[in-house]
């Protein structure tokens, strides 16, 4: 029996990562996945790029605030909520080794479990061309239904999806399973979320685990040393006036 951890948009929460991957170690996982969005948000981008980069094996996947900082797009746009100040701290506490290696992130990963496709991304990706002036990702479905998700992964070719993005988790059955990890610390509870895979030649099932962290310490150092600390922890972490 093989197993993989899954975790996705870490956001610069290095409480909650540490947290996800002493559990994911203990479970011996063969591999890590991450689904994107390592920067941004939290307080620590720079570290969770540091620990995620050091360990061979761990594969990032790239997401959208990962994009920006290759590219150094820091302005405002209408799906998000962070603003440009607080890009651009986040972007000038990163060196340029690591704008180079979060570069190289793949947009999509496949892994043949039981006998089946599992397709791994940071969400539905756009069916042209990989520019890297053009997003790549389909619109955020806010609440997604399987006939939703059927229409943006229309593409996909895989028997399950696994994806992150929107922060919550989801499984929906359409034509593949979908799978939204949620991210590992980007919601109101005090617990880093992860999703293992234990798969053989023959069968393949997943579940969903979590463990406790010290969210409390992530909103100190928020408001002590990260520009709009405050309202990014009410709206990404409490979810307040999240709609």
């Amino acid at each position: 029996m093989k197993r993989i951890g899954v975790i996705t948009d870490v956001h610069g929460n290095l409480e909650a990562l540490k947290a996800a991957l002493a559990m994911l170690d203990e479970l011996d996982c063969d591999e890590i996945l991450h689904l994107g969005d390592v920067v941004d948000i939290g307080p620590n981008s720079r570290e969770c790029l540091d620990i995620l980069l050091a360990r061979s094996d761990v594969i990032c996947l790239l997401g959208n605030h990962d994009r920006d900082f290759v590219i150094d797009h820091a302005s405002l746009n209408e799906s998000s909520h962070v603003p440009e100040a607080h890009k651009r701290q986040v972007f000038d506490s990163l060196t340029e080794r690591q704008r180079q290696a979060v570069k190289a992130f793949p947009l999509a990963v496949t892994r043949v479990c039981g006998g089946q496709k599992l397709l791994f991304c940071h969400y539905a990706l756009k069916n042209v061309p990989f520019d890297w002036k053009i997003f790549p990702f389909m619109p955020l479905q806010n609440k997604p239904t399987a006939k939703a998700l059927d229409e943006i992964f229309a593409n996909a070719d895989a028997d399950a999806v696994f994806f992150g993005h929107k922060h919550e988790p989801c499984d929906i059955c359409g034509r593949l399973l979908y799978v939204d990890v949620g991210s590992v610390g980007c919601h109101p509870e005090p617990y880093a979320r992860a999703v293992v895979i234990d798969y053989d030649d023959f069968d393949w099932s997943y579940r969903r685990l979590q463990t406790p962290y010290d969210n409390e310490a992530v909103r100190r150092c928020m408001h002590s040393e990260t520009v709009a600390g405050d309202e990014l922890f009410d709206y990404y972490f409490l979810h307040k006036n999240l709609q």
